[in-house]
């Protein structure tokens, strides 16, 4: 695989950068760094080393997470990690050198209490060892929660660390320091309790000690709870937690990645805007994500994320960032508050987990296997401002079939497309000799593009005269009121003739997933007759004479996959389509 990286982003030809994306949280869990950088991990931009904190706060990060853990010495000093590596890290001590270096790189913190020694989810609540004797006495646990929340942030105060937000918990789907650890391990070998009363009373403990430093400190900071699991379950989640009195909180967070718990950008988009609705008191934010950009394995520790969308292939730096911008926009226009990528830095190294050497996030990171270098075309640049600055935009993707040609020199796009005419953007392969590159533009917008085979103006198309509608030279596109695909051929007017089945088979139904409407995008066809039928083939609905740009009505359809199916009598197409409910 060649990592060679070529600096490319989708340009937006828009005015300022709103309000909104101004007060954002785009967000990094960077607690593995300073682990990575004493296993001897050199990270760079443009291959010159460069301090981590501050690559990611110059391409926009202005919120860093750091989690915490009581005492993870006793689990992680016999992992044994090679000389000159401390034995233990994610402790207090390491906490403020995150926060310390995050600070300094102009970067806000969310401090991420575990209230555990080891990894806290939905699966896995441990009491911290030096507090078992107190797991089932209520009283005295609060108490001990209440004591550690008070001192830590005293002291963090007191050498100029308080953190801008405090998150009470990591994923606590199951409850509240519930679980009893081995004596050996971090394995559960009892239950204290699943009462949701208790769990609460042990929240309303921390809140309390944040709250009573905060009206004094230098930082009044915001809390945030955190749950995961299934979008469609977040709103119980929340809701739940407020019936059993913890209410004295800022931010309900929660985790969404599609690999775990599926669901579309689009079902992402409508769960914030109705948690924002439904808790208008509340901020909403994405408190961990994280997205592919290759399915290999780079060292001997297994890839934790394998399961991409259908929706963003292939699997490549390029479209890492394009999920990540579309699910950040999904985010702000549903009303939420922030993102947070979770460990986009944990690169491989000789240091070791519990599970084996190296990083299970090395396909993940923002950086590359080989060099530790920036990957500028993946999606360490998705916080930056030119993706945000209207969120009224659609999407626009062009894609070329360079089938025949030599495309030794690369394949770039050039036209009013790019944001000034003339300038040249490189595309990035989809597969099969098809070339893509997409930006977001207004509504209604016309404008014109072509291909060049080489980053060179001699190396442009000939676009013949049947296509030329922009200026006589030049492909046209159209911005409509959703997000829209032009598939080309290169040098041809593929879409010109029914008679091509090359580009029937790419014809395109717009928005997918949809809502309400489904949309033909096929300027040259003729009227065609198209069957939906659900996953076993059963016909539900018939539209006959469809033409391009007809709306095709699916408000009767409950959400899930189906199989849109085109027949003009002589081509029939079938494409999968998705129907969400938002």
């Amino acid at each position: 695989m060649n990592f060679q990286i070529v600096f490319s982003f989708p340009i937006l030809l828009l005015g300022s950068f709103s309000a909104m994306a101004q007060g954002f949280y785009f967000g990094s869990d960077l607690s593995y760094v300073n682990q990575m950088e004493d296993c001897g991990a050199v990270y760079r931009e443009d291959m010159q080393s460069k301090d981590p904190y501050q690559i990611f706060a110059d391409h926009g990060t202005n919120l860093v997470r750091v989690r915490l853990w009581l005492d993870p010495s006793w689990w992680q000093e016999p992992l044994a990690q090679p000389p000159g590596v401390k034995p233990w890290y994610n402790d207090e001590e390491d906490v403020k050198e995150t926060i310390q270096r995050a600070k300094a790189a102009g970067m806000q913190v969310m401090l991420d209490l575990h209230y555990s020694d080891f990894w806290a989810d939905p699966g896995r609540q441990l009491v911290p060892r030096a507090w078992l004797d107190v797991a089932y006495d209520l009283p005295a646990l609060e108490d001990s929660v209440y004591d550690y929340t008070h001192e830590l942030l005293v002291k963090l105060d007191s050498e100029g660390l308080m953190p801008e937000i405090v998150k009470v918990g990591n994923e606590n789907n199951s409850g509240f320091l519930k679980h009893i650890p081995s004596a050996t391990g971090y394995d559960i070998i009892a239950t204290v309790s699943n009462s949701w009363t208790r769990h609460a009373q042990l929240y309303n403990a921390a809140i309390q000690a944040i709250r009573d430093v905060g009206q004094t400190a230098s930082i009044n900071p915001k809390i945030a709870v955190h749950f995961s699991g299934a979008l469609s379950g977040q709103w119980w989640n929340f809701n739940n937690l407020l019936s059993k009195g913890v209410t004295d909180f800022d931010i309900m967070g929660f985790s969404y990645y599609y690999a775990w718990h599926e669901g579309s950008i689009a079902e992402l988009q409508s769960t914030v805007a109705n948690l924002v609705s439904s808790f208008p008191d509340y901020e909403i934010m994405v408190v961990e994500t994280g997205y592919l950009w290759s399915t290999q394995n780079f060292d001997q520790l297994g890839n934790i994320i394998s399961e991409p969308d259908p929706q963003y292939l292939p699997v490549c730096p390029e479209k890492q960032l394009e999920y990540m911008i579309d699910y950040t926009r999904a985010v702000m226009k549903g009303g939420g508050t922030g993102v947070i990528f979770w460990e986009p830095a944990w690169v491989s190294t000789p240091c070791k987990t519990p599970w084996g050497t190296g990083s299970s996030h090395d396909h993940v990171v923002f950086f590359d296997p080989v060099n530790t270098n920036f990957m500028a075309n993946g999606a360490g640049v998705w916080p930056e401002a030119p993706y945000y600055q209207d969120l009224s935009t659609h999407k626009m993707t062009f894609t070329v079939d360079m089938t025949g040609q030599d495309v030794s020199n690369g394949v770039f796009i050039s036209g009013t497309v790019t944001g000034v005419q003339g300038e040249i953007r490189p595309m990035f392969s989809l597969g099969g000799n098809i070339y893509g590159y997409y930006t977001y533009l207004p509504e209604g917008e016309e404008g014109g593009y072509y291909f060049l085979n080489g980053n060179d103006p001699a190396n442009r198309e000939m676009v013949p005269e049947a296509c030329a509608e922009w200026m006589g030279t030049d492909r046209k596109y159209t911005v409509p009121n959703h997000d829209m695909t032009y598939d080309d051929i290169w040098g041809s007017c593929g879409p010109s003739g029914l008679s091509d089945p090359h580009f029937k088979s790419r014809m395109r139904f717009n928005p997918n997933p949809a809502n309400q409407a489904i949309i033909l995008d096929c300027p040259a066809c003729e009227p065609a007759c198209v069957r939906i039928a659900d996953m076993q083939g059963r016909v539900l609905e018939t539209y006959y004479e469809v033409k391009s740009g007809e709306a095709l009505d699916v408000s009767g359809l409950p959400r899930g996959l189906y199989f849109l199916k085109w027949n003009d009598g002589e081509f029939a197409i079938a494409k999968k389509i998705v129907i969400e409910r938002y």
